[in-house]
């Protein structure tokens, strides 16, 4: 049987993903840094590890993947990417596969502001972007987004629609914000899963039709030729281990790149119904056998999500994460 630690299970959208490996046989050992996240609660292998930034992460992962006989890991926040990927071969030196990009990757990906820099050299259309400590205010066409170079779930992110926002909201802000153009149209994320030598294996385009806290709640996979191409160029170049979502939005059939997460994102689960190889090909990879090539994604499925609970009785230790 196939084990695979699955980091960051107190995302709300984390259980889908478990669900689906759990039908597939693969069992999974749950691991986030907080005590009361769901994920803990729901599958029958869980620990509490420190946060992603904390010293002790990798040595507390790699005991507990060593423990419990790991094949894989899995992981969702950039802060835990950063520091597994540089770590990579700790893991692989015990037979432990994470399945994650590169480190020097993973520098472009989990910075906004290299990111935008990659989509200038590589000539691929991207809303024109400044660094806050840098931005002369008459080169300002409001509204204008300020967001963190370093952030994940649109937190930190405001938009200023007039020199008054624009002066309010910068005070907020310290000097790593970047203040990026803003593109009204049509959202799309695209889901990439390549192998761990970078061949691409699955592109499914999805439309975010609503979204809160940085996570779809209503998304459609829709067919669009040129985003497909976009996203497989920007995989190809980035050199895209495992899985990534990237995200674009659709302007007088214009495509707009704005950012590339090299993770599983909280819509993916989409992305892995309309294309169900996504899975079987991890799984494959996990256990060291050739991926069979996708069949193409299911058009038009339509996502629409709702809440759902686990109640636990007893006293529990919390705190704010």
């Amino acid at each position: 049987m196939v084990k695979i630690l699955r980091t960051a299970t107190g995302c709300m959208a984390s259980i889908s993903f478990i669900n689906e490996l759990m039908k597939k046989g693969v069992e999974v050992v749950c691991v986030d840094a907080n005590p009361i996240s769901v994920g803990l609660h729901y599958c029958r292998k869980k620990y509490v590890v420190p946060k992603g930034n904390e010293p002790n992460f990798i040595p507390e992962l790699l005991k507990i993947c060593k423990k419990e006989n790991i094949d894989a890991i899995l992981s969702g926040p950039e802060e835990e990417i950063i520091h597994i990927s540089k770590n990579k071969d700790i893991f692989l030196n015990e037979g432990i596969l994470p399945i994650v990009s590169d480190y020097e990757t993973i520098k472009i990906t989990s910075d906004k502001w290299k990111t935008y820099e990659f989509f200038i050299n590589n000539n691929i259309s991207t809303p024109k972007t400044y660094k806050l400590d840098e931005i002369k205010k008459e080169e300002i066409n409001f509204p204008i987004v300020l967001k963190p170079r370093f952030g994940r779930g649109g937190l930190g992110i405001y938009i200023a629609k007039d020199m008054g926002d624009f002066n309010y909201i910068v005070k907020k802000c310290n000097s790593d914000y970047i203040a990026q153009e803003f593109i009204e149209g049509i959202e799309f994320t695209i889901d990439i899963f390549s192998d761990m030598d970078g061949n691409i294996l699955s592109v499914v385009p999805r439309k975010r039709l609503s979204v809160e806290s940085g996570i779809s709640v209503k998304s459609e996979v829709t067919y669009n030729e040129t985003i497909i191409k976009y996203a497989k160029e920007i995989a190809e170049k980035l050199n895209i281990k495992g899985p990534a979502n990237i995200q674009c939005i659709l302007k007088n059939n214009k495509s707009y790149f704005i950012e590339i997460n090299p993770r599983f994102g909280g819509g993916s689960i989409l992305s892995i119904r309309s294309d169900p190889t996504i899975i079987e090909n991890l799984i494959r990879i996990v256990k060291g056998e050739k991926p069979i090539p996708s069949k193409g994604f299911k058009q038009n499925l339509l996502m629409l999500r709702y809440y759902s609970e686990i109640f636990v009785e007893g006293k529990h230790e919390s705190h704010n994460i």
